[in-house]
């Protein structure tokens, strides 16, 4: 099982946003751990698309991961993010 974890980045500052994706990290893991193994792909590790720091470069490879993944976890405040959204969209359909 591959999982991405999902969730609000912008408009929080670092340390909120860390803390949220390291939660989910250990929420996800919970949650699987009758599974012999699970790799987690969290998007605050993702380096940007040509390493250049703008938004679209972050979604650019985040979906790239994202795509590679069985699973998508999403944090509740996943409907707050456009880039989340986007990630919602891509894993249901």
């Amino acid at each position: 099982m591959k999982a991405y974890i999902s969730g609000k980045i912008s408009g929080l500052t670092e340390s909120e946003y860390k803390e949220n994706f390291k939660n989910a990290v250990h929420e996800v893991w919970i949650k699987s751990n009758d599974l012999y193994y699970v790799d987690i792909i969290n998007p605050i590790h993702v380096k940007p698309f040509l390493g250049i720091k703008h938004w679209l470069c972050y979604m650019i490879n985040d979906i790239r991961k994202q795509k590679t993944c069985t699973h998508s976890a999403f944090q509740k405040n996943w409907v707050d993010s456009k880039g989340a959204v986007i990630e919602y969209f891509l894993a249901k359909f």
